[in-house]
């Protein structure tokens, strides 16, 4: 399928899982990502779920995170609707958060972040397939910002759903994933 008809028909899929359906997703999700090697993480870069999407909760893994490693920085974004381009700032006790006009919490304000230094980033998708492509919103803020990134940057992709065999018109401007999680466990590219 192409991205456009996955993108509508996850985007459904998603809407219509209950809240109970998504807490219970979310709980197979974390269990999933505690399995990975997060000792030699210094920073993590996370996306703040879009509630009315149902997206993935990614509090549950920085709450986590915190508890068992303190020491490691969480990063979240500020788009630029103008320039496409995502700002990074660290998300310590001090950050204040304003919800922008797509719905997601961004940082008013704080310490900027600059993309070498992350070493991971959970992205935000609407379904992958099993070559590590994935379909987000279709605004690429994500492909650029992986683009700035270290090439060594882990990339983990969240998702309610399996991964399909193929997204047919994936463009070389598309960053794929290193690791795609979904209830069911985790795919390795």
């Amino acid at each position: 399928m192409t991205k456009e008809n996955l993108r509508k028909l996850y985007k459904q899929k998603r809407i219509d899982l209950s809240a109970a359906e998504c807490q219970t997703l979310d709980r197979m999700l974390l269990s999933h990502l505690i399995t990975l090697d997060w000792s030699t993480c210094q920073y993590l870069h996370v996306y703040l779920s879009i509630a009315k999407f149902n997206e993935p909760d990614t509090m549950h893994l920085v709450n986590w995170l915190r508890e068992n490693y303190p020491n490691i920085h969480i990063v979240v974004s500020k788009a630029d609707p103008e320039s496409s381009v995502m700002a990074n700032f660290l998300w310590d006790q001090n950050t204040q958060f304003q919800v922008n006009r797509w719905g997601i919490p961004e940082p008013v304000a704080g310490e900027l972040v600059d993309e070498q230094l992350i070493d991971a980033v959970l992205v935000p998708l609407l379904v992958a397939d099993t070559q590590g492509h994935r379909v987000g919103y279709g605004k690429g803020f994500y492909d650029r910002f992986l683009a700035r990134c270290r090439s060594d940057v882990r990339t983990i992709g969240l998702s309610y759903f399996e991964p399909v065999e193929r997204i047919e018109d994936v463009g070389v401007w598309d960053m794929p994933l290193k690791y795609c999680i979904y209830p069911g466990g985790i795919y390795r590219f």
